[in-house]
């Protein structure tokens, strides 16, 4: 090998040394970049084959779109999950003043509808008094008198079917405010499922059977970790106080 050819060869080498070393310092820089990394940690590797058990095929554990998978199947993930007492939060939602301000509003004008139903009634008496021996007042009065006991039976079962009504708008708002809430919370937490709990220790508000069963079915966790509670961050969410 002449002088001229060894330091082509000699080029060569470096550069590959070079080269070797620029690729084995930007790697773990570019993995590093993705998730953090600890001396002990393994791979990457594009999955983990764990034996099955009594004659069961294998499973084949990979990442897919950034969850824990065990199959080809959208079902076969792991999902982050939290909770929240819906309880606790619909119940400050409720205590808004856009919500109380409408509730008053609606028993105001119910109660002022009251009164004049109250003050015809007085007309009447006026109108038809009994008689000085107790007798009863003349056939016309108790006429109008029953009408208006009619008139005002049905505008109280309508009273009824607007506060329903109202009570029914006003747990789907609350409800759709604390879906957004969450979903804003979950959003920024990566968390993909999140349930509605009562927490075990809180105590029963019954004084009936049904009541009380109503209060344990209402608890579906038994037990839970409490890292899984969201409710303070939902409620931080909604601009509600504890």
């Amino acid at each position: 090998m002449n002088r001229f050819e060894r330091i082509v060869l000699a080029s060569s080498l470096a550069l590959s040394a070079l080269a070797f070393a620029f690729a084995f310092q930007s790697a773990p820089a570019q993995l590093a970049h993705a998730i953090d990394r600890t001396a002990s940690d393994l791979g990457p590797t594009d999955g983990v084959i764990f034996a099955g058990e009594g004659g069961k095929d294998p499973v084949r554990v990979t990442a897919k779109d950034g969850r824990i998978a065990w199959g080809d199947r959208s079902t076969n993930r792991v999902w982050s999950v939290g909770s929240v007492d819906i309880d606790k939060v619909m119940k400050k939602i409720f205590e808004g003043a856009s919500y109380a301000d409408k509730r008053k509003e609606t028993q105001e004008a119910a109660k002022a509808e009251e009164a004049e139903f109250n003050k015809r009634a007085e007309e009447i008496q006026k109108k038809f008094p009994a008689g000085a021996d107790g007798a009863p007042p003349a056939p016309e009065g108790q006429r109008e008198f029953t009408q208006l006991q009619q008139e005002y039976s049905r505008w109280l079962e309508g009273v009824r079917v607007r506060e329903d009504k109202m009570a029914a708008e006003q747990f789907e708002q609350a409800y759709r405010e604390l879906v957004a809430a969450v979903e804003a919370v979950s959003e920024k937490e990566e968390i993909d499922l999140v349930f509605r709990f009562y927490p075990t220790a809180d105590p029963f508000q019954a004084e009936r059977a049904g009541e009380a069963l109503a209060q344990i079915q209402a608890r579906a966790f038994l037990k839970y970790p409490a890292a899984i509670d969201i409710t303070a961050e939902v409620m931080k969410a909604l601009n509600l106080s504890e």
